[in-house]
């Protein structure tokens, strides 16, 4: 009742004072207003404020009202993103060939990263072994990780090669680097210098087998021979001491056969036998049994030309003399050349030079015969020395001295290719031939043991007798110039027979 009382009164008071509002504004109008000449028509003077009638309102009246509060979350800031700014990645476990290694990184804000280094799980040479060349040797060496990735030399390893040069052992000694730490040892072996066959001369039932030299690091030779080109059965397995022994005589073979040979080089050190690769196999065919024959002896070869004698010379005695007047008189052996004497055997050209030596004469000079196939310089020796060795010393003392004067020809001439020539036979003079110690018996025996060393020594042995036998074991009496006589010096067709042979039977 109150709000409305106050309500009514209120209302009252508003309607009074529009009254009043209203006769005030109508009395300001009728009077005249003064102007000014300055000022625009309808324009109002800044400098006078604007009357206005204070306006009262009446304050509203209302209800409280009451309202329930309400339960709203925190406002929270949105949070910034962080971009991590790693430093570089240091290594705080080395791999070894065992276990991984570590590697960490760290960001401004101490966040940490890990990453493995994988372990060495392999090391490899790319060759087991090398060949001698007298040079320090090495091999590239393959290092990988556990999956199998490859390790950089000189980043994550180093190699050092020692014993690389001779012939044996070679070390090859790594260490780790960088992220690794291992240490590691391997090996490859250094080998001789392979070899080649450069002869094989078969007889019957033996051949004689010739090779190249290997120079250095070489302490001697293998030599193997066998039925078969695979090896799988070898008849002869032999070891040849020294690397100057360039041939070897092998015994046992079956006549009419082929087999196969091949050689390779050895040198022992620190009692390890360290080989050469094998040598190219060479074929050959052991020849049939023959009544003449002499296993070991030079095979029949294509014909030669004069100019393979050029550079020969024939030593000799009596025999060879008469070979001498046949090659000035038919003119077939080159330019051969000859030091020969009457009676010279192998004996009495070991003694000093005297008047009264037995000696041959180079350019009118009587001298040693080493000095004087020096002093011809010939490269091939032809020797026919025995007739007068075996009456005066016999068949083992003949060949010993044979044997002392070849090798100090080589001493003189290094070079030198020693060509043996067999003693020739007698002819059948009936019991005049029996009853001297040089006779066809002791002379075969004689050959046949030249033939031997021959073998042993590398030398080569033709059997220039093979081609004058008759029907039996003596000479064909057409060869011989003196059949009543001494019974063993040649006919002019008799040295054509020997020219002949000599011509087919070379090495």
């Amino acid at each position: 009742m109150r709000n409305r009382r106050n309500r009514l009164t209120a209302l009252l008071l508003s309607l009074v004072l529009a009254l009043l509002a209203a006769t005030c504004a109508f009395a300001v109008a009728d009077e005249p207003q003064p102007t000014r000449p300055d000022t625009p028509w309808g324009v109002a003077d800044p400098s006078e404020p604007e009357a206005q009638e204070p306006v009262t309102q009446e304050p509203a009246t209302q209800e409280p009202v009451t309202e329930e509060p309400t339960t709203q979350p925190p406002v929270t800031e949105p949070p910034t993103q962080h971009t991590h700014a790693f430093g570089a990645w240091k290594t705080v476990r080395r791999a070894t060939a065992k276990q991984n290694g570590r590697q960490q990184r760290v960001c401004s804000c101490g966040e940490k990263q890990t990453r493995k280094i994988l372990r060495v799980a392999q090391i490899k040479l790319t060759y087991e072994s090398r060949v001698y060349n007298g040079k320090a040797l090495t091999v590239p060496v393959r290092v990988k990780n556990a999956v199998g990735k490859a390790l950089k030399k000189g980043r994550d390893y180093t190699v050092r090669f020692q014993n690389n040069k001779n012939v044996g052992k070679a070390l090859v000694l790594l260490t780790g680097k960088g992220n690794y730490k291992f240490t590691a040892k391997r090996s490859f072996s250094i080998l001789p210098r392979a070899t080649a066959i450069k002869k094989i001369l078969p007889g019957a039932t033996n051949a004689s087998v010739r090779w190249k030299t290997v120079a250095a690091q070489c302490g001697g030779y293998q030599l193997q021979i066998a039925a078969d080109s695979g090896f799988q059965n070898p008849v002869v397995q032999r070891k040849v001491q020294g690397a100057k022994n360039a041939s070897a005589a092998v015994n046992g073979l079956s006549p009419k056969t082929v087999y196969y040979a091949r050689v390779r080089s050895v040198l022992t050190v620190k009692k390890v036998n360290y080989y050469s690769a094998w040598s190219k196999a060479v074929r050959f065919q052991t020849a049939a049994v023959s009544g003449h024959a002499i296993d070991g002896q030079v095979p029949q070869s294509k014909r030669v030309s004069p100019a393979w004698f050029d550079d020969a010379v024939f030593v000799g005695d009596s025999v060879s003399l008469g070979l001498s007047y046949y090659e000035a008189a038919a003119d077939v052996l080159g330019k051969a050349q000859f030091l020969t004497a009457g009676s010279l055997g192998s004996g009495n050209a070991l003694q000093p030079v005297s008047e009264k030596s037995v000696h041959p004469r180079y350019n009118g000079q009587k001298m040693k015969v080493e000095k004087a196939v020096a002093a011809c310089g010939a490269n091939k020796v032809y020797i026919m020395l025995g007739m007068n060795d075996i009456g005066a010393y016999g068949v083992d003392k003949s060949v010993q001295n044979f044997r002392t004067l070849c090798k100090k020809i080589l001493t003189e001439s290094p070079f030198v290719t020693i060509y043996v020539e067999s003693v020739t036979p007698r002819v059948n003079q009936g019991a005049k031939s029996d009853n001297v110690k040089l006779n066809n018996k002791n002379i075969t025996a004689y050959n046949r043991k030249l033939a031997a060393v021959c073998l042993e020594e590398g030398w080569y042995f033709v059997n220039v007798a093979e081609t004058m036998f008759d029907g039996t074991d003596h000479l064909k009496r057409a060869y011989c110039s003196d059949p009543d006589g001494m019974g063993m010096h040649f006919s002019y067709e008799g040295c054509k027979a020997w020219v002949d042979y000599l011509y087919t039977h070379t090495a």
